[in-house]
């Protein structure tokens, strides 16, 4: 005599997410999460939650007004199966255990994932220049201006600008923008570079150099080298 025994299994709903399961972010910075789902679930809510228990606190849900509360958004791109959560201007107490989750239509628990956001300080980075206008031989009304940015770093981050001198280096701003214009330029040649520091450090930028080539009344024709972009010329008036 024959005795048929059957098992019923259900497969973990936390199949249905695969994701990281440790990020890390930056103070004051961006981070964005990626949670990837099967076909399943394209047409289901998807949210973000503080905890690690099924009682978390729900903080953003694809459902909210925009799919966002307050600094935190969340995006659903159904087409390809991911939702992918933005915290912005990150705190230190922003770190701890999160939830990802799908509400899950009748009695069946929702699949869900956890993730642990740590949150940590970052040096700034070498700051890196950008013209404000495309660098070429132009006519502009006033000025040019080289913004420099450190693009790592825990924010906020100061910027401040220093002409070089033989004895002592002048500060002309504390931004990270250097308005060039013919009445600037009292020599032949001069030389600028910015900082940029946070509670980590501070860091120098290269030498922008500049050379005037002509000058005639409020009109002046100069060109600017900077070793990692190369040299233009720039004409004001």
């Amino acid at each position: 005599m024959w005795i048929l025994i059957l098992f019923i299994c259900s497969v973990p709903v936390s199949g249905a997410l695969w994701a990281d399961k440790q990020v890390t972010g930056i103070v004051g910075r961006a981070i964005t999460i990626n949670c990837h789902y099967d076909r399943w679930h394209q047409q289901q809510v998807k949210y973000w939650c503080h905890g690690w228990t099924d009682q978390c606190s729900n903080l953003v849900r694809t459902d909210d007004p925009g799919g966002r509360r307050g600094r935190i958004s969340i995006t659903d791109i159904k087409t390809v199966g991911i939702f992918i959560v933005t915290m912005e201007n990150l705190r230190l107490e922003d770190a701890g255990y999160y939830r990802r989750g799908i509400v899950k239509p009748g009695p069946a628990f929702d699949p869900k994932l956890t993730v642990e956001l740590q949150i940590s300080y970052e040096s700034v980075s070498v700051p890196v220049f950008r013209f404000s206008s495309p660098p070429n031989v132009q006519c502009f009304e006033s000025s040019v201006s080289v913004s420099c940015e450190s693009v790592q770093g825990s924010l906020p981050i100061q910027y401040t600008w220093y002409e070089k001198n033989p004895f002592q280096d002048l500060k002309i701003s504390d931004t990270n923008k250097l308005d060039l214009h013919c009445q600037s330029f009292k020599q032949q040649h001069h030389q600028y570079y910015c900082t940029a520091s946070n509670n980590q450090g501070e860091k120098p930028s290269e030498m922008v150099n500049v050379s005037m080539i002509s000058r005639s009344g409020q009109e002046c024709v100069y060109v600017t080298k900077i070793s990692s972009i190369g040299e233009y010329y720039f004409q004001l008036k």
